[in-house]
């Protein structure tokens, strides 16, 4: 069976395995970063009750940096990205505003702006060194923003035992690469230069998309939403088991 190199942990591989498989690939998890506390730990819990009008979550990371902070802090409403991100906030009994069109930080900056145009102090936690799309969004509208670096995405060292798999997959001739964020671009290119890898490249929205083409991929499929079921309908347009 062809190999689809999915850049995310094992743990978090079983959806996309069961989708995939149904195109007839198989994923192979290939974990590029991991993710490490940010250097304040405390910063974002001393933000919470500051009197913000909304947050915005744009990862399952943000989202489970919320949860741990949170304590027993009354949240304003809180803005996600996507089912996973709101599922996160779910299970920590938080619940979500989910639009359904936003792909990225950016579009979710501005559904919140379109739904909301009374809100004045929006709280962003994110990763240290994140993209600043949808703050400087919000800032254009005369929004005021905190934006809380609350995790670092770090590289995985390239002779990371759980590389391997995926290493030997991209050297075999994956059919497909699935991409989950920038910081995963840059690792990816350090362990396997992105020019040599001769497979359909995904990426989960538009913000690693233009990543990857940065990078030197011309020809990238972009999930029409941030899912698990979004990210098989981009590799479905692009590969079938015959090409």
């Amino acid at each position: 069976m062809p190999y689809a190199v999915v850049t995310r942990a094992p743990e978090d591989l079983a959806l996309y395995a069961s989708l995939l498989a149904e195109l007839g690939l198989e994923a192979i998890a290939m974990p590029v970063t991991r993710t490490e506390p940010p250097r304040d730990a405390r910063a974002l819990a001393r933000a919470l009750g500051h009197g913000f009008s909304a947050i915005l979550c744009a990862s399952a990371r943000a989202a489970r940096a919320l949860a741990d902070a949170r304590g027993e802090v009354p949240l304003p409403e809180v803005w996600a990205i996507g089912p996973a991100t709101a599922r996160v906030l779910a299970a920590a009994g938080i619940g979500s505003i989910v639009p359904p069109h936003a792909r990225d930080g950016a579009s979710l900056a501005r559904a919140l702006i379109e739904a909301r145009p009374d809100v004045r102090r929006v709280l962003v936690p994110r990763a240290e060194d994140g993209r600043e799309d949808a703050i400087e969004i919000l800032r254009g509208a005369g929004i005021a923003v905190e934006a809380i670096d609350s995790y670092r995405t770090v590289a995985v060292d390239p002779g990371d035992p759980a590389l391997a798999r995926g290493r030997d997959a991209l050297a075999a001739g994956a059919a497909v690469v699935c991409v989950f964020a920038p910081s995963q671009v840059r690792a990816l290119d350090r362990i396997a230069p992105l020019r040599g890898i001769d497979a359909w490249f995904v990426a989960i929205g538009e913000t690693t998309a233009i990543a990857l083409r940065a990078a030197g991929i011309a020809e990238v499929a972009v999930a029409e939403s941030p899912t698990p079921e979004g990210m098989a309908r981009a590799v479905a347009a692009v590969y079938s088991p015959a090409s």
